[in-house]
């Protein structure tokens, strides 16, 4: 499987020739024409990573998102904590409920993460995980992820909090993400510190840039 990074949260899986997207958006960069697109997941409502045109161009692909998405993206398949889907080439496992919280203690919106193919790990705007790869949850971890994407920083994230998750996790390689919010600067000062924090766990760290790719 080939995994492309795009802007701020967004990227694609293609496995023999199909893709999935996960949060397709556009700000800066234009999104690519893609042909093979069959799956599009989206991790919540917020317009950093829901943007209805960039869905409207693929009209044949299935679209998986949350309940309070149904609005903007009315023929949405309801993706929850717990629920499994099949499209083609990809197996997904989806997990979580809420958005991490901005303010303590209030979930700004619905948010459900996702396992595709047990291997790659999208938690969207949260630091959730399925019980299977959280080693925190005592005695459930039953494997690591071969990836994790980590969120770089956020209104609802710090560093600190990122490296914890990732910890958790103890994935083969991390991608961070959600990361426009940052200068160029700010990007390489959370990627150093990530980035040693990956050391420590003997994971590969992979700070993809726009339209860069890792094979698994």
């Amino acid at each position: 499987m080939k995994i492309t990074k795009f802007e701020h949260s967004g990227f694609m899986v293609e496995d023999s020739g199909k893709i999935l997207l996960c949060d397709p958006v556009e700000f800066e960069n234009h999104f690519p024409n893609l042909m093979n697109v069959i799956a599009i997941i989206v991790t919540h409502k917020h317009n950093d990573h829901l943007q209805p045109g960039i869905i409207g161009r693929f009209p044949n692909a299935k679209v998986f998102s949350t309940i309070d998405s149904s609005m903007l993206l009315p023929n949405a398949v309801i993706a929850q904590d717990g629920s499994i889907q099949d499209v083609e080439n990809f197996h997904l496992e989806f997990f979580g409920e809420s958005h991490a919280p901005v303010v303590d203690g209030k979930a700004p919106c619905q948010n459900v993460g996702v396992v595709i193919n047990d291997t790659i790990v999208n938690p969207g705007d949260s630091f959730d995980l399925p019980a299977k790869f959280d080693t925190s949850v005592s005695g459930q971890a039953t494997g690591r992820p071969k990836v994790l994407f980590a969120p770089l920083s956020a209104p609802w994230c710090k560093i600190s909090e990122t490296v914890d998750f990732v910890r958790r996790a103890r994935p083969e390689n991390v991608i961070p993400f959600h990361d426009s919010v940052l200068s160029e600067l700010g990007k390489g000062f959370n990627n150093n510190v990530l980035k040693s924090a990956c050391e420590d766990l003997g994971a590969n760290f992979a700070p993809l840039k726009v339209g860069e790719s890792l094979t698994i």
